[in-house]
């Protein structure tokens, strides 16, 4: 993707190892580190690694991850990516620094991410439902999940039914 999204507070760009030191820093802060299923700590290698599968993915059509970044001052926030994408659906995830929590940056991204128009450029098979994996206890994300439309599924899994995107 040569073009960034470029929305009203936030640029969503594919990651790329410039990246890395970055995404580094958010995965290990304990309270973004607390709900995530990454390994802890995460090395530099682990996030090299990280991303390199992301590449892949990318290019072989089955995921994407993007750096956030904040428009005033180009700085990291976070990443956010669709992944495992097969069988007609695809698999969310997303982290943001502690600091940018509660400002409504998470919801921006993923109401433009959650277009349809957004999920058939990015994927252009069929793409039904959007699932996530979000712990219960994780009340935010929980609520930011339910207030985008996403429904309980299982105990810890939502989903996101393409009938929803508008």
């Amino acid at each position: 993707m040569k073009n960034n999204i470029v929305l009203e507070r936030v640029t969503l760009s594919l990651i790329t190892h410039k990246h890395a030191p970055a995404l580094w820093a958010v995965l290990n802060e304990p309270d973004v580190a607390q709900y995530n299923d990454y390994n802890l700590p995460q090395s530099r290698d682990d996030i090299k690694l990280l991303i390199q599968n992301d590449l892949a993915a990318y290019y072989e059509g089955t995921g994407v991850r993007f750096a956030i970044l904040h428009n005033q001052d180009n700085s990291f926030m976070g990443s956010v990516g669709l992944y495992d994408v097969s069988n007609n659906q695809a698999w969310l995830g997303f982290e943001l620094a502690k600091s940018f929590w509660q400002q409504g940056y998470m919801n921006e991204v993923l109401q433009h991410l959650l277009t349809i128009k957004t999920v058939q450029v990015l994927f252009p098979q069929t793409v039904t439902s959007i699932m996530a994996r979000v712990e219960n206890e994780n009340t935010r994300s929980v609520k930011l999940l339910s207030n985008l439309g996403f429904k309980q599924y299982q105990d810890s899994i939502w989903l996101y039914s393409i009938n929803n995107l508008i």
